[in-house]
Formats: C-alpha cells, structure tokens, sequence
C-alpha cells in the first residue's frame, strides 16, 4: 500500500513538472507570435500611412490625378489597410488564446503572466500599442475619401462601393 501510495505522488509530481514545462514553452510560442504579428501591424500601417500621404500629394482637390502612379499608391494603401486590419484581428485572437491557455483551464485559475514589475498583467492588458495603431489607422480611414483619386466612375466604384 505504501509502495502505491509513493508512486502516485511520484507519478503526480513529474505530471506537473511537465506540465509546466509545456506551459512555458507555449508561453515562449504564443510570445513569439505576438511580437511577430505586431510587427507586420505596425509594417503594414506604415506602408498604408505612406502611401496614404503621397495620395495627398498626388491627387488634385478636385480628385484628378497629377501623377501616373497615384492609382498604385491608391491600390497599395487600400492593400496595407486591410492586412492591417487582417494583423490586428490575428493578434486579438492569438491574445485570447494566451489568456485562455494560461489562465482559463481548471489548473490555471485566474494566473496572471509575466515577471518581476509586470507580473500582474494578462496578455489582454497588453493590447495598448496595437490599439493605438488600430486608432491611427481608422482616423487615416475616415481622411482619405477626401483626397481619393477619381479616374473613372467603374474604378473608383470598385473598392469604394
């Protein structure tokens, strides 16, 4: 009896120490996809906020193009717009996996993440950067009809229905 006794709690301890190992290795995954997953956010606000200004500077108040490129800067901002937008969903969904994966099963509770001064925070908590670039981005949005290029009723009806 004391023989079983042992070895389940021997059993038990290794359980949890690979457990937690696992834990730490999806943290070290799901850490790297963030930081990976941001980083083309912030690539491809960039890119839509370039190409956004040079419509400024390309395009007449009236809407008339003073440039041959300007409907392939219009093509690469509405591009880089929507992978923006496609990066920030991807990044909210990869932080409720973390959330759900570090805190949401039985053994978890309600267990926050990080170390030292940010061991209080939770992947959710994180989302200031990339909120603000969402921010940026839809204010980008709400200017740019007002210097967009017009070349023909059928082009321009295409991405702007």
């Amino acid at each position: 009896m004391k023989k079983n006794i042992v070895m389940t709690i021997a059993i038990s301890f290794l359980f949890f120490i690979a457990f937690s190992c696992k834990k730490e290795s999806q943290k070290e995954i799901l850490n790297a996809n963030l930081k990976k997953t941001e980083t083309l956010l912030q690539q491809s606000y960039q890119v839509a906020k370039t190409n956004d200004n040079l419509l400024k500077l390309h395009v007449s108040p009236d809407g008339q193009f003073t440039e041959p490129n300007v409907m392939m800067e219009d093509s690469l901002y509405h591009l880089n717009d929507s992978l923006c937008n496609l990066y920030y969903l991807t990044y909210c969904e990869i932080m409720i996996d973390g959330d759900n994966m570090m805190g949401g099963n039985m053994m978890g509770g309600n267990t926050m993440h990080g170390n030292n001064m940010m061991g209080s925070h939770t992947y959710m908590g994180d989302t200031s950067t990339i909120n603000q670039y969402l921010r940026d981005l839809n204010l980008t949005r709400e200017a740019h009809p007002a210097h967009h290029p017009v070349s023909s009723s059928s082009d321009h009806e295409l991405h702007h229905p």
